[in-house]
This record gives C-alpha cells, structure tokens and sequence, in this order.
C-alpha cells in the first residue's frame, strides 16, 4: 500500500494498526478496499462503526450507469467531443462543466488572458480510472490534455501492459508539484521496483504464456500449441523441460510429427516432470542445473493487441513494455526521453 493511501485512510481515522490489518486481508490499494463494506472493514481492523463507515463511504465508486455510459461512448479518431459529452462527463466528475470545455478547448486556459491552470482542479483519479487506451474517450482526451500540460509521457504500466492506476495517480501527482519527470521513462514505487512509463494514447502489449515447443510463439487461449499438444494447466517445470529439449539438448525436433505425438499423448494437467526422464533424461539433467542456479525460464511472450474498435481508431498505437530487470542500478530524475505526443 503506498503512503498517499495510508495517509488517506489516517485521516478518515484509522489507526497505523488497523491500516496494517487491511493490509494482511489483501486491501493494497483503492480498488481492493471499495470491495469491501464498512461492517467488514470494523471486523478486520476493530476500529468504530462510524470510522468503519466513513473508510467504506470514501472509497465507494461512482455511480456506474451513469459513469459507464459517458465513459464508454467513442469519439471518433478525428473527431472532437460535444458540448453534451463534455457536460455528462463533468458532471461525473463532480465539477462544472463550463471548467472542463474551457480546459479542454483551450488547453489550460491557453491563449485566454487567464493565468489560472484549470487543469489543477482537475480530480486526476478519478479521469485515470476511466482510462483506456484502447478507447478514445472522454477520460482519454482529459489524459491527453494533462500530458502536453506535464511535457512528458504520465501513464505508468505494469509488466504485462496494463495500466497501474495507483502508480499513474502518484506520479502525475508529484509531477504537478514541481518534482521532475523520471529518468529514462522508468518510475520506481516506494519498494524500488521499476515501471515503465508510457504516452496516453498508446497500447501496451499483453504477455502469454509461450509455447513451451516453439517459445516464441504464444499458446492459444486455450492453451494449444505446436504439434496440437495442449498445455492448459499443464505445470511449468513440464513446460520448462520440454522447453530445454528442444533448445538446449536437442532431444525434441519441433518438426517431427512422430515426436509431437508422442508427447501430445503423453502431457496431462497436473503431470510429473520426471514423467519425461525416459524422453528427455538431458533435458531432465539442464532444468535441474537451471533450478539450481535460478536461472529457469519464465515461458512468457509479449504480442501486439488490436484495437477493440479498429473502424473509429485505425491510428491507435502499441508500443511493447520494456524488460526493467536491470532497471534498479540507479534512480533518480531529471533526464528526458524522446516520447512524443498524440494529436487529437
């Protein structure tokens, strides 16, 4: 749970203690702890009933009608919001919506005489919860319009693509008060891990589980692969030993069909990996120094996604999330990188 949360919950009157108690039920962040009700959230932590209710209250979600229907609606690739859809979304927000169509049709006030930031009374996580970038809406172009303020990508993900609201509110936060972007696109959370960080409007790949007979390839959703040998639920030490006969040993020839069909009869969900001693007893000898050293491999592949509405954004972009395994040597901001901007 990173400080800005446990500072929130502080100041709805939960103690350090009872902080940590949520913490050991699973409760890390907002999303995790609008799961729960205030009677639950009295039973974990033993704080009062009205603390318990007020925690609840706090984090509850917008009402979803409503939200869903303006955050969902797609505004054409080349086309600009209404007055209408800016006003709907305003109102989701919570603020007025003459604020809203004067940031978003001016940038910030931009060009108006005015000296105010309007984009400062922006409510940032709430517009970061609507956030997709396969989805040109609304959320999307208030991102958008807060990135060229900020100069510089703001869309923190996560190792498989997917974007880390938590971590994105936090650095789009500390960039609004004055600290400096991250160097090298690489943003650590409060533990030292590494995350990449990206442009609004691109979409990151998805990583899958690779074929263990061609690994760089990724399964089938479920779970087929080379050969028509299917590997769902199949354990990875299996997968990691196959893997080592086919590019280590040499003991499986992805082209041969009689092999495959060996072991297509022989790979079953919940199988041994010593079962495949007698077919790969090299293979067999290669992941147990792998186990030894830690160095087995991970079998997982990245791949592009398509865009869930091709026909009304052809344009949208994909980028694929860096290996940060490395990242940690150092920290730090300041330096820039040559990101650009999406245009709306």
């Amino acid at each position: 749970m990173n400080d800005d949360l446990k500072k929130r919950l502080k100041s709805l009157g939960l103690s350090d203690e009872q902080i940590e108690k949520l913490i050991a039920e699973g409760a890390t962040n907002e999303g995790d702890i609008a799961l729960i009700s205030g009677d639950d959230i009295k039973t974990m932590t033993g704080c009062g009933l009205v603390t318990a209710r007020k925690v609840a209250d706090s984090f509850k979600p917008a009402p979803a009608a409503t939200t869903a229907a303006v955050t969902d609606t797609v505004i054409g690739e080349h086309d600009k919001p209404t007055e209408t859809q800016i006003g709907e979304y305003a109102s989701t927000l919570g603020m007025d919506s003459n604020t809203l169509m004067m940031f978003m049709m001016a940038n910030a006030g931009s060009g108006m005489g005015m000296d105010m930031d309007l984009s400062t009374m922006l409510p940032i996580p709430s517009i970061v919860a609507g956030y997709n970038p396969k989805i040109r809406n609304m959320p999307y172009l208030v991102m958008g319009q807060v990135e060229r303020r900020l100069a510089t990508p703001i869309i923190v993900i996560n190792a498989n693509g997917s974007v880390n609201v938590d971590l994105t509110n936090e650095y789009i936060k500390s960039l609004e008060e004055g600290f400096p972007k991250v160097e090298d696109g690489v943003y650590y959370d409060t533990a030292g891990a590494p995350y990449q960080v990206i442009r609004v409007g691109v979409d990151a790949q998805s990583v899958y589980d690779s074929d263990p007979v061609a690994s760089d390839k990724a399964l089938q959703p479920n779970g087929m692969g080379t050969g028509r040998i299917n590997w769902n639920r199949v354990p990875i030490d299996v997968r990691q030993v196959v893997f080592f006969a086919v590019t280590q040993t040499n003991e499986l020839n992805p082209g041969d069909e009689t092999q495959l069909g060996r072991l297509r009869d022989k790979v079953k969900p919940e199988m041994n990996r010593l079962e495949l001693k007698g077919d790969f007893p090299k293979a067999i000898n290669a992941y147990n120094e792998a186990l030894r050293t830690g160095s087995l491999p991970n079998l997982r592949v990245q791949l592009s996604r398509t865009a869930q509405t091709p026909r009304t954004m052809p344009n949208r972009g994909r980028t694929s999330p860096r290996d940060l395994a490395g990242a940690g040597a150092r920290a730090g901001g300041g330096a820039g990188h040559g990101d650009t901007f999406p245009d709306e």
